[in-house]
């Protein structure tokens, strides 16, 4: 408990470390020098900083192509469909045609490898570097609300009506309300996203993910996961359509074991502490089921920690997607709590172990299996 507390008190001076900037590099080296052990490496990758650059650019084409199509409805809605498309993807993390467009920055992840022999599996344990630059300001009530939906939904209703215009002319007035006020939604949906978030001062960065990693990997080292090859990540662009897990998954992916457990540490110390088994800002994306069993067991055995759909992204949806087993253990939105953060670190530990006991039972059937069909009949 002390040495997490001075973790995360000493991480927790780090100002203004958000996404691509000097202050997630001096966080990077800031827990570079707490990590134990020497098997590190700091790599390098090129990313987007700022998301609401990438929502602001769609939104600002959205806006154009719409009222470009009172003019020519048929190229004004073939615009709007492919920025629509380009939206969802941003949304389901599965492909970006605005975002490459737009500059990148340089950013880093910082990785800490310890083999094993004949590894089973492998497990990453996951925390970012970065802190978010906004956070929503929703009311109670509209905590439901995913951040893309009404976005999307708005972009659909203005393609729609070019759509439906582009077979004739001249506009009919019932066609021409309808164009108009799905231009007005769409820029009442854009004008509530921009007004609807906060900018984050660096006193409310938590600190708790890349501390409870910290003190993770002191107690893997002073008492070993046996059969199990264990990555620490701390990731960087994070918050930033999570690139820097992109990078990590792509550049190491023929080095992992065929079992590969992602555990993601997002801001665990604000409570409550949660186990998200589903994410995402357009739509519920659900994790491989791996994960969420071992949440599951947690709860058998008396540590309730709630599983929940989070309606924000975190790294784990970046594995998902790559096609990877993941969890994250996510924090809620009360002030950081030393108490939290520790029940964070003994549930982690505790979901490690058990998949390595898990894999080891499985191959120490597989071997009764396999020795029992080439024994000779009597």
């Amino acid at each position: 408990m002390d040495r997490l507390q001075q973790d995360m008190e000493a991480l927790g001076r780090v100002r203004y470390r958000f996404a691509g900037t000097e202050g997630e590099r001096e966080m990077l080296h800031a827990v570079r020098e707490r990590l134990p052990g020497a098997d590190a490496r700091i790599e390098g990758f090129v990313g987007h900083g700022s998301p609401a650059l990438s929502v602001g650019v769609h939104a600002a084409a959205l806006l154009l192509f719409g009222a470009l199509g009172y003019a020519m409805p048929l190229v004004g809605a073939m615009l709007s469909a492919i920025v629509t498309l380009s939206l969802v993807g941003e949304g389901t993390g599965r492909f970006s045609l605005i975002r490459s467009l737009l500059p990148k920055t340089p950013s880093y992840n910082l990785v800490s490898r310890v083999r094993a022999e004949r590894p089973l599996g492998a497990v990453i344990v996951v925390a970012p570097l970065d802190a978010p630059r906004w956070r929503p300001r929703w009311p109670a009530w509209l905590h439901w609300h995913r951040p893309l939906q009404s976005v999307v939904i708005a972009a659909v209703m203005a393609v729609a009506p070019l759509l439906l215009h582009s077979p004739g002319q001249p506009w009919g007035l019932r066609l021409l309300e309808v164009y108009l006020l799905s231009l007005g939604v769409l820029a009442a949906a854009l004008a509530i996203g921009a007004t609807a978030h906060r900018h984050v001062g660096s006193e409310e960065a938590d600190p708790s993910g890349p501390a409870v990693a910290l003190e993770l990997a002191r107690r893997f080292q002073a008492a070993p996961v046996e059969g199990i090859e264990l990555w620490f990540a701390f990731t960087g662009c994070a918050r930033a359509h999570q690139e820097g897990m992109d990078a990590l998954l792509r550049l190491h992916g023929r080095s992992f074991p065929e079992t590969v457990l992602v555990l993601v540490l997002d801001d665990p110390a604000r409570p409550p502490l949660q186990a998200a088994i589903s994410e995402g800002s357009l739509f519920s994306q659900h994790h491989r089921p791996t994960g969420p069993a071992l949440v599951e067991r947690l709860r058998w055995a008396g540590r309730m920690i709630p599983s929940v759909d989070l309606h924000r992204v975190t790294d784990a949806r970046a594995a998902l997607v790559l096609g990877y087993r993941a969890l994250a253990l996510a924090g809620g939105a009360a002030p950081p709590d030393l108490r939290v953060a520790a029940q964070a670190a003994e549930a982690a530990e505790t979901l490690v172990r058990w998949f390595a006991e898990d894999l080891t039972r499985i191959a120490d059937g597989m071997d009764v299996a396999l020795n029992t069909e080439e024994a000779p009949l009597p």
